[in-house]
């Protein structure tokens, strides 16, 4: 049990780490070419999944994420879905990722069958050659293929994964993919923006990222073209049909506890927040040992908690209950963003306008000090 959290932890997240090859902006952690070791892997993954079983209630949502989750195959996600059902509280979500190609009858039968209730599919473009600059393996062909197979194996929600200001992207290329999505009826949608992470390949390449004004031009058009097609922007990468929002992902964003289990997972428990180590070697042998996984572990002051309250919170498309986040590090400059249209202000409440979500981030820098 955690502090504020009396009832045990709600959210679990599952890190399925393998991948058949590591996209060119990934820098997650993920093993590619070992999928000899998915039995052990998934050995140790039950094994700190009842490690932690105290700190759990009933489960709201759980999110099998990676990597590429599909790769464990179906009778494997089976086992480990049979493992977390008897943790779930009635009317759970429970979602997981899958790239186009890796979809099969047989694996959907089997996350249908083990309660998967959303699927996300992570399309990333609708147009052959900005996939070949991100490094995906699915096609056009593939992408349209998993829609049908998943619509049919009786999973009630589909989620589609794409990234906007790709370079050499432009507004036609991006009316192509809001066309795809259309055509497929998915339920919700995530549109995030190509990071030149650190540690990806695609930072260490001589690849140039799209303009600034270029990049908020696209978010722009996603936005408006995705409200146009009877979306709700929900929170500023992500939109759904009317009760098709992630509730894995509300949690992040309203600053819940969650349990992360997996190689380089992360947990938030109460005032501290884990990271297992990276290595899939020495994640398997410690927990074979009966031990806890290789990880650090980091106090979380009130302040942090506060400034991630704000951050994330002013993230959706809701007010932000003060009395619950806390002062912002920089209360006058509340009067400001307000001045300049970027906020509303009722009692005890924030919330960002239309404009003002737009520019979050930098909303979030006259208000908070951030380190």
């Amino acid at each position: 049990m955690t502090a504020g959290d009396p009832a045990g932890v709600a959210h679990l997240y599952v890190h399925l780490p393998f991948c058949a090859s590591r996209c060119g902006y990934c820098a997650f952690v993920v093993e590619v070419g070992r999928e000899d070791a998915r039995d052990a892997y998934l050995d140790a993954l039950i094994g700190e999944l009842h490690r932690e079983a105290g700190v759990l209630g009933p489960l709201e949502t759980v999110y099998l994420g990676g990597g590429t989750p599909s790769l464990m195959g179906a009778e494997r996600l089976a086992r480990l879905l049979g493992e977390i059902s008897p943790l779930l509280a009635p009317g759970a979500e429970v979602s997981m990722e899958a790239n186009p190609e890796t979809v099969t009858e047989e694996l959907l039968g089997a996350l249908a069958e083990g309660g998967v209730t959303r699927l996300s599919l992570g399309v990333q473009s609708s147009h052959t050659p900005l996939l070949g600059i991100l490094d995906r393996r699915a096609t056009p062909g593939d992408a349209v293929r998993a829609v049908e197979l998943a619509r049919a194996s009786g999973i009630p929600m589909l989620s589609v994964d794409f990234i906007l200001a790709v370079p050499g992207q432009s507004p036609a290329d991006l009316a192509a993919d809001l066309e795809w999505i259309a055509a497929a009826g998915a339920d919700h949608v995530s549109w995030y923006e190509l990071e030149f992470k650190e540690g990806s390949a695609i930072a260490r390449g001589d690849m140039v990222p799209a303009d600034d004004d270029l990049a908020a031009d696209l978010y722009l058009q996603a936005v408006e073209g995705l409200e146009g097609l009877g979306y709700r922007w929900y929170e500023l990468a992500n939109f759904a049909r009317e009760g098709a929002e992630c509730r894995h992902s509300l949690a992040y964003w309203r600053a819940r506890d969650y349990l992360g289990i997996g190689v380089g997972a992360v947990s938030t428990l109460g005032d501290e927040r884990r990271r297992n180590a990276p290595g899939l070697d020495r994640y398997i042998s410690a927990l074979g040992a009966g031990a806890e996984p290789p990880r650090t572990r980091e106090a979380l002051d009130a302040d942090t908690r506060r400034r991630e309250r704000w951050m994330l919170g002013t993230r959706v498309d809701d007010d932000l209950d003060t009395a619950w986040a806390g002062p912002p590090d920089n209360p006058a400059a509340l009067d400001l963003m307000r001045a300049q249209g970027l906020i509303q202000t009722g009692p005890g409440t924030v919330r960002l306008t239309r404009r003002g979500r737009l520019l979050q981030n930098a909303v979030m820098q006259q208000l908070m000090d951030f380190a």
